[in-house]
C-alpha cells in the first residue's frame, strides 16, 4: 500500500503529471519536482519489504526456492535502480525497470505455480497476475497504447499481487486465531 499511496501523493504534487502519458519513473526525477524524493523512497521500501518478505518465505517453494530469491533478489536490486539511477540518466535505470517488472510478474507465477499448500483461489490469482504482466510488458515494449497505462498495467499485477498474498496471509492467520 505504501507504494500505491506515495505514488499518489507525489503524482497529485506534480504539476502537469498525467497517469495515462506519463511514466512512474517521470515521479522520481528530482529535476522535474520537489516531491520525487517520496517516489524514491517508495521504490526503496518496497525493494527491502519484498526482500524480507522473500527471505522469510523462500522455504515454502521447495526445489524452486533459489529460481524464488534469484527473483526477489532482481526485483529488489532493479526497485533500488530505479531510485537511485533517475529517467534519462542512462541505461542503469531500464535495466533496473525491466529487473523489477519483470522479476515481479515472475515471483507471482512462481509462487502461483509451486506453493502446493496455497488455496486454488490464489495460485490462479497469482498466476493470472503474473501473465497478466507480462502481456502488459510486452505491448509496452512493443509500444501499444499510451506508456503510462501500458506501464502501470506491467507493474501493478505485481502491486495486485503484493495485496493478494496479504489478504490471504491475513485470512490464514484470522482461521489459527479461531
Amino acid at each position: 500500500m505504501q507504494y500505491l499511496l506515495l505514488e499518489a501523493l507525489t503524482a497529485s504534487l506534480s504539476e502537469g503529471y498525467r497517469y495515462a502519458y506519463d511514466t512512474v519513473s517521470d515521479l522520481g526525477v528530482p529535476t522535474t519536482s520537489d516531491t520525487s524524493w517520496l517516489m524514491n523512497v517508495a521504490f526503496c521500501v518496497s525493494a527491502i519489504s519484498v526482500l524480507a518478505a522473500g527471505i522469510c518465505s523462500a522455504s515454502l517453494l521447495g526445489r524452486r526456492r533459489w529460481a524464488y530469491l534469484g527473483a526477489i533478489a532482481a526485483y529488489s536490486l532493479g526497485s533500488v535502480l530505479v531510485a537511485v539511477v533517475h529517467a534519462g540518466d542512462g541505461n542503469a535505470h531500464i535495466i533496473g525497470a525491466v529487473l523489477a517488472i519483470g522479476a515481479g510478474n515472475t515471483i507471482a507465477l512462481l509462487v502461483g505455480t509451486g506453493v502446493p499448500t496455497c488455496p486454488r483461489w490464489y495460485s490462479k490469482g497469482s498466476i493470472g497476475l503474473g501473465v497478466l504482466g507480462f502481456v502488459a510488458s510486452g505491448l509496452l515494449i512493443a509500444g501499444v497504447g499510451p506508456v503510462g497505462v501500458m506501464e502501470r498495467a506491467s507493474i501493478y499485477t505485481f502491486t495486485g499481487w503484493e495485496l493478494l498474498t496479504a489478504a490471504a496471509l491475513g485470512m490464514v492467520v484470522a482461521r489459527t486465531k479461531r
